[in-house]
This record gives structure tokens, sequence and C-alpha cells, in this order.
């Protein structure tokens, strides 16, 4: 289940990619894991993942989003997803 409770497609869609860089986190967990800190992907990974998830949306992250600490962590990353798409 969606710990956000909202956008199951952005949460579903950020585990998927994650999850195709190995294991992650038990989905309790999910909303705070970060990704980035914890090693699961890299900083040339992270320029793709979020290419894949504005491609996906049709969204358009800033770069002050991209440096920001909500998009570190998974559950930030979702409500950033959201806001985007104008669901919060």
């Amino acid at each position: 289940m969606n710990p956000t409770g909202k956008n199951h497609a952005a949460y579903d869609f950020i585990v998927q990619l994650l999850e195709e860089k190995g294991a992650v986190p038990d989905h309790s967990a999910m909303a705070a894991y970060r990704y980035l800190e914890n090693g699961h992907i890299d900083s040339l990974a992270f320029i793709k993942f979020i290419f894949r998830i504005e491609e996906r949306f049709h969204i358009q992250l800033s770069e002050a989003e991209m440096l920001g600490d909500r998009i570190k962590t998974v559950g930030g990353l979702v409500a950033l997803i959201e806001e985007k798409l104008g669901q919060t």
C-alpha cells in the first residue's frame, strides 16, 4: 500500500525504478527511504531516475527542487510530484 495515501501511480513508479536497481526496504519504511544516501542509486543514476519521472508524469523539476531536501526521500519525491500534478 502507498504510505502517502494519495498518488499511487507516482509511488508505484518510484518504487519500480528503485527495484530495477536492487532490493528496496519494506513498504512501511519506504516513505522515509533516502535512496541516494543509502547508495541505492549514484549521482548519474539519479539524473536518469529524475528524467524518467519527468517523462512519465510530464512534469519538470527545477534545479532548486533537485538540490532540495524533499527530493531525497521517496515520500518527499512523491509529494513533489503530487504538487506538480496539482493533486495536493
